[in-house]
């Protein structure tokens, strides 16, 4: 199977399979249901669930079929897994479902605060464009019937504009090829961990991506804990999630070597810098009653909600900022040619 499911499918499948196995349905009718659902007989989806049809038909076992059709991350097949073995895979398949939702949210939020600032580079960098190369030989046209010359910052702009209309075909590969690198940024899975990798080293971003990892790793280890597992399992689990993150994977091995030693999980999490102080308190307290893993899924939504105000936030004030820059620089330019051309005009008169 060449196919492997983006995120919004994984979501459609797991939440429609929690459906099926709470009303009591087999994983093998089940998948004989979506395979009727998904309509034509050339959909790729169709072919997926007729392909693990007949893997069920042949060892009955839910996550072997899910691994070999190889369309299915290896996180997702490990708590079938799990839910397979200890009877909750409903509340698995219903976990996965919100683990997969939450991570679209924020793969959303953050394209849409990486969008924004990007169209309005693009469009401060046309109005250069378009002011050296075509407004600024207009006013050196002027000045010389004047009997004059541009000076100072419109002088340096004017050169770089004949630079340009000089050199425009090298200009456009090096904007081809600062496209082509966005693309790969964005839409690669090298790509994104680099972004990842900048995004936490940035200032502006550094305490979302680590909200983001608060948030992964709770949800993770509450699925875990929810499905029957020990913290060792768990911690297992929840490190098949961050294998690309060094940071995050330190901070995992610190918080599970204390755990092995004896801490409670509330404090070694928040010792080794994965949780903060509020959250490990609230975590402690359910850890007294019983209650980790839906305390767990309190902290995961608490940071994907932190995550959301702290883009929509980090917008808001980009927002307004690059206006006031592109407005100062426009201006500035505009008068750096403006005024001279007036004390011209003026001792003319």
């Amino acid at each position: 199977m060449g196919k492997v499911l983006s995120n919004n499918e994984r979501i459609l499948f797991c939440e429609q399979m929690a459906m099926i196995l709470k009303s009591g349905v087999s994983v093998t009718e089940g998948i004989m249901i979506l395979k009727e659902d998904a309509g034509r007989e050339e959909n790729p989806l169709r072919e997926l669930y007729e392909e693990m049809q007949g893997y069920l038909e042949e060892t009955g076992i839910f996550y072997d079929t899910l691994e070999e059709t190889g369309a299915f991350p290896d996180y997702m097949i490990r708590m079938v897994r799990i839910g397979e073995q200890t009877g909750n895979l409903d509340e698995v398949m219903e976990g996965l479902a919100a683990y997969y939702t939450r991570e679209e949210n924020v793969v959303q939020d953050i394209k849409s605060a990486v969008t924004y600032p990007l169209l309005m580079l693009g469009m401060m960098l046309v109005i250069f464009l378009v002011m050296m190369v075509q407004v600024l030989p207009v006013f050196a046209q002027v000045y010389a019937q004047l009997g004059g010359q541009m000076t100072g910052v419109a002088a340096v702009l004017l050169k770089a504009g004949e630079g340009i209309r000089q050199y425009y075909g090298w200009i456009i590969l090096v904007l081809l090829a600062l496209f082509g690198g966005c693309v790969w940024l964005f839409c690669t899975a090298k790509g994104k961990e680099r972004f990842r990798k900048m995004a936490r080293g940035f200032f502006g971003t550094r305490a979302i991506m680590e909200r983001m990892q608060t948030a992964r790793f709770a949800l993770a280890m509450s699925m875990a804990l929810r499905s029957g597992m020990d913290y060792d399992g768990a911690f297992e689990l929840v490190d098949l999630l961050v294998s690309e993150d060094a940071s995050m994977k330190q901070k995992l091995a610190a918080c599970r070597e204390q755990v092995e030693e004896g801490e409670s999980f509330s404090r070694a999490a928040v010792q080794a810098g994965i949780l903060s102080g509020l959250y490990g308190r609230m975590l402690f307290i359910a850890e007294r009653t019983g209650d980790t893993d839906g305390a767990l899924r309190r902290i995961a939504a608490q940071a994907d909600d932190e995550v959301t105000a702290r883009i929509q936030n980090f917008i808001s004030v980009l927002e307004p900022t690059m206006v006031a820059v592109l407005s100062v620089l426009v201006g500035g330019i505009l008068l750096s040619v403006m005024v001279p051309l007036m004390g011209i005009l003026s001792s003319i008169g």
